[in-house]
């Protein structure tokens, strides 16, 4: 048989399959392209509530904080005290004896 018959079907055969490879690349590609523009419009929609809730948690944290803060500060203070008035005591009865 000869190759010439065949030739410009061989040609439309390649034009037909780069336009096939073509579209079945553009699918995917547009199906990406709104994914990516939902998302990033989601985004755009999320980043006020979720600035407010970040707001919210720090001024909770910042409250917890100042409280356990007030908590943990009580027998600090009476342990501090009393080793000042400990370390005072001795420090006077040391005074009074000339050591």
């Amino acid at each position: 048989m000869d190759t010439s018959i065949l030739a410009p079907w061989r040609d439309i055969a390649i034009v037909l399959l780069v336009i096939e490879a073509f579209i079945m690349a553009l699918v995917p590609g547009a199906i990406l392209f709104f994914i990516v523009k939902g998302l990033r419009a989601l985004r755009r929609w999320l980043r006020g509530p979720l600035l407010q809730a970040q707001v919210w948690a720090l001024r909770i944290q910042h409250g917890t904080v100042r409280a356990t803060d007030a908590v943990a500060a009580v027998p600090i203070s009476f342990n501090s005290a009393a080793t000042q008035a400990s370390a005072t005591a001795r420090n006077l009865i040391d005074f009074i004896l000339g050591r």
